[in-house]
């Protein structure tokens, strides 16, 4: 989680174009499969299943900082967005806590509505108490499905084809329709042969028109 809560602070952070790209394209580059395909998913602008409702997220908020629930609200009205409210008014400690890989915590988090509820809670404020803030903002973030960090998937497809050096259109391509984010369509996305290019089932993704 902290190399992907590090990209997505510096996206956050950019309003560079190419910064954005190198940034990604480093991410990509040396990031495990299985993080790497989630990361794509994440910042092509897909999101998880309601896993927790917001309700709940301010209660706990509320119980975790000290504050009443009237100045919670408040503070969230100011900043505008739960997740990062949440960040600002909660302090983790990571000393001595593993650093558990981005497809780890996608399994925790789909895992959360099928606990019962006193078990599903304590387990969001630990995560909260234990976490450092750049990650608790990103968990925070798929915790209210909201991870929005101004790049295009065109932007994300120009850092992969940076990153191992082939044709953006190929990737393009490979990334049109249903996409899993799995470690095996990962390595089918960066394969250098184009073996599957010409499956009969795979669309091909919109282009602008152009005059002839």
């Amino acid at each position: 989680m902290k190399a992907f809560a590090a990209l997505y602070a510096e996206l956050d952070a950019s309003t560079s174009t190419r910064d954005k790209i190198a940034a990604m394209a480093g991410y990509f580059v040396q990031t495990a499969a299985a993080d790497a395909a989630w990361a794509l998913w994440f910042l092509s602008g897909e999101r998880l299943k309601r896993i927790v409702g917001s309700a709940l997220l301010r209660e706990l908020l509320g119980r975790v900082s000290g504050y009443p629930a009237w100045l919670v609200e408040d503070c969230y009205a100011h900043v505008g967005d739960l997740a990062e409210t949440i960040t600002l008014l909660t302090h983790g400690d990571q000393e001595g806590v593993p650093d558990l890989p981005l497809h780890a915590w996608v399994v925790a988090l789909r895992e959360l509505p099928t606990l019962a509820p006193e078990v599903r809670e304590q387990r969001i404020l630990n995560w909260w108490k234990t976490l450092a803030a750049d990650e608790r903002y990103v968990l925070n973030k798929l915790l209210t499905g909201g991870l929005r960090v101004g790049v295009s998937q065109r932007l994300v497809v120009l850092a992969i084809a940076q990153a191992f050096e082939l044709p953006a259109d190929r990737i393009a391509q490979r990334l049109a329709g249903t996409w899993e984010p799995t470690p095996e369509s990962w390595a089918r996305l960066i394969a250098e042969a184009a073996i599957d290019d010409d499956r009969s089932d795979q669309p091909y993704p919109f282009f602008l028109a152009s005059a002839l």
